[in-house]
């Protein structure tokens, strides 16, 4: 499978190197052409330039002719001088194998100046064949003098000299055309090694730009390893780096995902261990403060208990009490029993909320009716008590003096009964004050408990409701209000505390209220 992937990066290096290739290659070939055509250029020249030395030759042979009388061998080196400079005069223009030499034909350009030579060899050819001949035959019968010769002399060395000057023009023009062209050479010479060079810097560019993702990478991969997580890696376009640029930014990203997870949980891990630990700690204090305050009551049950026990068998004349004695003494085993059974259902209640196995068992009643029960009932224990320094008082606020609502008798007279056992226990003197009243829209009844005692501590105020939220020389197990808030909020109510810091009071006020309607929990 990943042989049959193509490589994007393989491909633009790929094609930056065939660029490069190409490059050299194209300048190889422009440059190899331009030099062999100056080659050839300066076998022309030098062609050309034979041309002034055959032309000199052939006038030597000529000179010698006629300085000798006509010597038959002369008469054949001029022939054989001819041949050559005219051989030369068209392989000058046409090209070919001379001398060794691979000759191109001449440019057009020089065509011109090739056709005065060919011109200036006719007419000294002519004059040649015409008047060496026939000096020969005249110099053999001895019919020639000596100023005829001297005048033949003198217009061949002007046609050869003109022969000459044309060749010398020839040679002059392919020498400067040789010369700009070599000039033009060396000038593409050095734009093809700047562009090479410009070619071979944007490859680098190209190449770097292409492995700029892997630097990149790399940096990202060294920060990681320091523990930096917050790097990431721009990716552009489509190829295998981009891919693995997505990747590794992928992986950072679920790195710190995972690692803002295991902070968290870490997190929650040590906020449970406290919360444990904390629960532990309150377990101990509860177990400490249920077995004492299970010994309170047991203590004197067992106590007064026995006493009777010993007073009824009659064997000790001194343990003899009257009916109002007795009275008292079952009043206390019975206040105590009465303790222990509230505190063994507390026990069972919070056991209950805890694992949401609450019920509610719903009826309809007078709230304020219950209400003013219980306050009897608590004036009648301040009178029994002779605590006769605390009043209670009990108002209802609004229209009428009934407030009927469907919820869990026992479990709000349990609530009602809670808050004003606190208040009493926090009360040494003045007054607690019991009100019951509709909300403006009607729809919640708000009860209200205000005493005049010692207020709530500042350590138990913000953990007013939980579990065991009491201080350790104030007596009671601290699931009162934990329990009273439970069965409130079941009911689809709400309760709060607060320190009483208005208009000199001094005390707490708890506050709970219900909904009219109690279908919703």
């Amino acid at each position: 499978m990943m042989g049959s992937i193509r490589s994007k990066i393989g491909l633009k290096i790929g094609i930056l190197v065939i660029v490069q290739i190409g490059f050299v290659i194209s300048s190889f070939s422009i440059l190899s052409y331009y030099e062999s055509q100056e080659t050839h250029l300066g076998n022309s020249i030098n062609i050309a330039g034979k041309n002034r030395f055959l032309t000199s030759n052939l006038m030597l042979q000529v000179s010698e002719y006629f300085s000798e009388g006509g010597n038959s061998n002369d008469l054949s080196n001029i022939g054989s001088a001819m041949n050559q400079l005219e051989s030369n005069i068209l392989r000058l223009k046409q090209g070919g194998m001379i001398s060794d030499i691979d000759l191109r034909p001449l440019p057009s350009k020089f065509l011109e100046d090739w056709n005065s030579i060919y011109q200036e060899w006719v007419s000294l050819k002519a004059i040649l064949t015409n008047s060496v001949m026939e000096s020969n035959e005249k110099i053999n019968n001895a019919a020639i003098t000596s100023p005829t010769v001297e005048a033949l002399m003198a217009t061949i060395q002007t046609r050869g000299s003109s022969l000459l000057n044309s060749s010398n023009i020839l040679v002059t023009e392919l020498g400067e055309y040789a010369r700009v062209s070599s000039q033009n050479s060396m000038i593409l010479q050095g734009i093809f090694a700047v562009l090479n060079i410009a070619v071979a810097a944007i490859v680098l560019f190209l190449v770097l730009r292409i492995l700029k993702p892997i630097f990149a990478l790399t940096a990202a991969t060294s920060e990681i390893s320091k523990g930096n997580l917050d790097v990431s890696v721009k990716g552009k376009g489509n190829d295998e780096l981009s891919v693995l640029s997505n990747s590794f930014n992928s992986m950072v990203n679920s790195l710190k995902s995972y690692m803002k997870k295991q902070n968290e949980l870490t997190k929650e891990l040590e906020h449970a261990n406290e919360e444990l630990k904390h629960r532990d700690r309150l377990k101990d204090e509860f177990i400490n403060v249920a077995a004492h305050e299970l010994r309170t009551p047991i203590q004197p049950i067992l106590g007064l208990t026995e006493y009777l026990h010993h007073v009824k068998e009659g064997n000790d004349r001194s343990l003899i009490m009257n009916a109002e004695q007795e009275e008292i003494l079952l009043d206390i085993i019975l206040r105590n029993s009465k303790r222990l059974i509230q505190l063994t259902e507390d026990i069972l209640d919070v056991t209950k909320i805890e694992s949401g196995s609450l019920i509610l068992k719903k009826e309809k009643f007078d709230l304020s009716k219950m209400i003013m029960e219980i306050s009897d009932e608590y004036r009648q224990s301040i009178k029994k008590r002779n605590r006769s320094n605390i009043a209670l008082r009990y108002e209802y606020q609004g229209n009428g003096g009934t407030t009927i609502i469907e919820a869990d008798r026992s479990r709000v007279c349990q609530v009602v009964n809670n808050l004003l056992s606190n208040a009493f226990k926090f009360t040494d003197k003045g007054s607690i004050e019991v009100t019951v009243k509709r909300t403006g829209n009607g729809k919640e009844i708000i009860v209200k408990i205000k005493d005049t005692g010692i207020g709530i501590h500042p350590d138990i105020l913000p953990k007013l409701f939980t579990k065991f939220a009491t201080k350790s020389d104030a007596g009671g197990t601290g699931l009162g209000l934990f329990i009273s808030k439970s069965i409130i909020e079941k009911h689809g109510g709400s309760m709060w505390g607060e320190n009483n810091t208005y208009d000199g009071d001094t005390g707490a006020t708890f506050t709970f209220s219900l909904p009219i309607d109690m279908n919703k929990k």
